[in-house]
Formats: structure tokens, sequence, C-alpha cells
């Protein structure tokens, strides 16, 4: 269990890192070529763990197997549309917000988005509790917004 609860906390300081990284990177090579320079980076990783797991150099979960890209649906390429606008829009919100506001702006629509997600693929509206967590997420949101004024 504990396993499975750090993989969020490693996704969530590497969305950070990445995001302040570029917009590092941004001031001395430009946005576009930094994510140009990230996209390439994540090719390579992305073809020697697709190889790897293609050719069972490694094992993995079910989900994780390496099948052949037979029967594509347009919608399958909408991640890594999503994946540019990440890589793209994050590092200019910081510029422009700073840090902690843009995570904060990005933690509580993520926070919406997925609990509209939730109740759309159960069929249920979400409870009082996660309404009243997400309505604390965003309150907190906007005395980070008043205290940059």
């Amino acid at each position: 269990m504990v396993f499975k609860f750090l993989l969020p906390i490693v996704a969530g300081i590497s969305i950070v890192l990445q995001g302040t990284l570029n917009r590092t990177s941004a001031s001395q090579i430009g946005l576009v070529s930094a994510v140009f320079l990230n996209a390439l980076v994540f090719l390579v990783f992305s073809g020697v763990f697709w190889l790897a797991m293609r050719f069972e150099l490694i094992g993995g979960l079910t989900t994780m197997s390496a099948k052949p890209f037979v029967d594509l649906k347009w919608w399958q390429i909408l991640p890594g549309v999503l994946g540019f606008f990440i890589v793209l829009l994050t590092p200019l919100a910081i510029e422009f917000l700073g840090a902690n506001l843009t995570f904060a702006a990005i933690i509580c629509t993520q926070l919406a988005v997925s609990m509209i997600w939730d109740s759309y693929m159960e069929k249920a509206p979400p409870s009082p509790l996660s309404l009243w967590g997400v309505g604390v997420m965003v309150l907190g949101l906007v005395l980070i917004v008043v205290s940059k004024k």
C-alpha cells in the first residue's frame, strides 16, 4: 500500500520539477526548444521502455503490456496532445504567475475535473465530502491569489 501511495507523490514531484526546470531552460534556449528537447527525451525513454516490455526483457502488469498498434481510435491521440499542452503551458504559467499559484490552480482544476470525471464514470453525483474537499482547495487557491495582490 505504501508503494502505491508513492506513485502519485513521485508524479507530483516530477510535475513541479519538470515545469520549473522547463521554465528555467526556456530562459536559456527558449520555451519551444525546451518543449522539443523534452519530447525527444520522452521519445527515447518511452521507446526503450516499450521495446523492453515488447520483447519481455522486463515484466509488468497486464495494463503495462506493449501490444501492437492496431485499430487505433482518434481519441487515443488526445493524451499526447494534452501532454504537449502540459509541457508547453506549465512553464509559461510559472513565468506569469509563479510556481505556487500555478500549481495551486493546476491542482484545483485537476480536483474539480477528476471529480466530474469520476461522477460521470460511476454515474453518481460526488459525495458531499468530496464537494467540501474541492471547495476547501478552491478557497485555498483564492487565498493564494489574494495574497499575491
